[in-house]
């Protein structure tokens, strides 16, 4: 008798603990986020800004900017960490992939996220949601807190 609650109760923690392997989801794995702003008729900025999933921080400024050319940085893994939760948050990956306005001088914001072995990217010509521009917002305040740049060197493009 003893012996057969000695195999009911280890058969009972063997299938409770591999339930709970089940349960158990796989962190998704954030490889990078690049996000463009296009030109205008007028002075809007035009740049194109890559953020690696090791905090490596690439700018590519073409105009109505204050760094032209290539420059690069790195960002902390806990800003790292902030955009992977405001991706998260906005449900990135379920917006539509283009957002258009029936304008012609209004500048484009293209944010292209790639995670695991998805990619999603979502072209903003001035009709996006809210969530979505307040993200353009906080991945430039991210960009505009970078206080030291260095140019880019052909080695490592």
């Amino acid at each position: 008798m003893q012996f057969q609650l000695l195999i009911l109760a280890l058969s009972l923690s063997f299938f409770s603990c591999s339930n709970k392997l089940l349960t158990i989801k796989n962190p998704l794995e954030f490889a990078s986020l690049t996000m463009q702003r296009t030109a205008c008729y007028g002075t809007c900025p035009q740049y194109t800004v890559s953020i690696l999933n090791n905090g490596y921080v690439k700018y590519e400024g073409k105009n109505f900017v204050d760094k032209i050319g290539c420059h690069y940085s790195t960002i902390s893994m806990e800003t790292l960490s902030q955009i992977k939760d405001y991706i998260s948050d906005i449900n990135f990956f379920s917006l539509d992939s283009v957002f258009n306005a029936p304008m012609t001088d209004v500048p484009s914001v293209i944010i292209e996220v790639k995670l695991n072995s998805d990619t999603h990217k979502v072209i903003d010509r001035f009709n996006g949601p809210k969530a979505l521009k307040d993200f353009q917002k906080f991945i430039d305040t991210i960009i505009n807190s970078i206080t030291t740049w260095s140019l880019c060197d052909v080695s490592i493009e």
